[in-house]
């Protein structure tokens, strides 16, 4: 028991903090620079602003640093969220980065706290594949389907076309559409070249 003028230390636990990270380009040109987010929360709630946050690469090295802004996220009750940018290697190839923040400099202690991304750098995309899609049955074109050629994606116009400039490679083609199958070709790509992709409407399903 503590006489009487005796000061006591409470430890206080540090809240529990949680850190995001999105819209990552799913293909960075190698060498270029991209932007990407970065968002931080804490368990309890509390005012992150000026929070300081660190990005490393694979290595351990340190690659962008910043402070969080002091308004939190629009819809989000504690998220507060900072824009980065950053330089892609000069190698392709898949890489993982970690974003980590240690809540140091918050007035209320607070855990420390890391996520990590992935993201492909490529080498620059010299090629331009145009896909056509259209209904195998009618002809018609398809508007609005999603083309993906890994890490490349694209969408459709009114005409049933979408364009994409990818580096030379083998690659897999997929197209799909809601109320369709979807489509996958195989793609040699060693220049500019236009694919056709003709989706079937998917089977009526039966009922029990």
């Amino acid at each position: 028991m503590a006489s009487q003028g005796e000061r006591r230390e409470v430890a206080v636990p540090a809240h529990a903090t949680s850190v995001v990270a999105w819209d990552i380009p799913a293909a960075v040109q190698a060498g270029e620079r991209f932007r990407m987010k970065v968002g931080v929360k804490c368990s309890d709630e509390c005012p992150l602003t000026n929070t300081d946050f660190v990005i490393y690469d694979q290595n351990g090295a340190q690659m962008a640093a910043g402070k969080l802004p002091g308004n939190r996220w629009p819809g989000t009750t504690g998220l507060y969220v900072a824009e980065v940018e950053l330089q892609a290697p000069s190698g392709e190839g898949l890489y993982t980065w970690t974003v980590k923040c240690s809540g140091a400099d918050v007035r209320a202690p607070q855990g420390e706290a890391a996520a990590s991304f992935g993201f492909r750098v490529v080498s620059h995309p010299e090629c331009l594949v145009r896909v056509e899609t259209s209904d195998k049955t009618t002809r018609k074109p398809i508007s609005g389907a999603r083309v993906v050629m890994h890490p490349y994606r694209a969408v459709t116009d009114e005409r049933g076309v979408a364009e994409m400039r990818i580096a030379k490679g083998g690659y897999k083609l997929f197209v799909s559409q809601t109320g369709y199958l979807t489509v996958g070709l195989p793609l040699e790509v060693t220049g500019d070249m236009t694919a056709r992709a003709e989706l079937e409407l998917e089977p009526p399903r039966e009922r029990n």
